[in-house]
C-alpha cells in the first residue's frame, strides 16, 4: 500500500478508534459500519456535485455550503486530507472567490478517492467482524 494509502487508513482507523469502545460490541461494529458504508456512499456524488460548481464557478455561497459540508463528513471519519481540502476551499469561499477552482477540484477528487480507498479497506474488516 502507498504511504499516501497507509497515512490515510490510518487517520481514518485512528478516528474509529477514538469513537468506539477498545472491545466494541456488535452493535457497535454494525453502527461503525453502517458509518463507513454511508460515507462510500455519499462521498462520491458528494464531491461532483462539490466539483460541478467549481468547474462551473458557481456562486460563492454554495461552494462554501458544499465544502462545509463534506468537510465535516469527512473529519468526522478521520479523512483529514479531505477535510483539509474543503477547510481551505470553505475559507476561499467564504472570502468571496476561489484561487484556483481546478487544481482545488482536482484535490478534492484526489483526496476523496484515498480516503474512499481507506474506508472500503476498513469497512472490509468490520464487516468481517460483525455477527451475521
Amino acid at each position: 500500500m502507498p504511504e499516501d494509502d497507509e497515512q490515510r487508513l490510518a487517520g481514518v482507523r485512528a478516528r474509529i478508534a477514538a469513537i468506539t469502545d477498545p472491545d466494541p460490541t456488535p452493535a457497535e461494529l454494525a453502527l461503525v459500519l453502517r458509518l463507513l458504508r454511508s460515507f462510500a456512499a455519499k462521498t462520491p456524488g458528494a464531491v461532483e456535485q462539490l466539483t460541478t460548481l467549481l468547474a462551473g464557478r458557481a456562486d460563492p455561497g454554495g461552494i462554501r455550503d458544499r465544502a462545509h459540508a463534506l468537510k465535516g463528513s469527512a473529519a468526522n471519519i478521520g479523512a483529514t486530507g479531505l477535510a483539509a481540502v474543503c477547510a481551505v476551499l470553505e475559507d476561499q469561499a467564504r472570502a468571496g472567490a476561489v484561487a484556483d477552482p481546478a487544481r482545488t477540484a482536482d484535490r478534492i477528487r484526489s483526496e476523496a478517492t484515498g480516503a474512499l480507498r481507506a474506508v472500503s479497506t476498513l469497512a472490509e474488516e468490520f464487516a468481517q467482524r460483525c455477527p451475521a
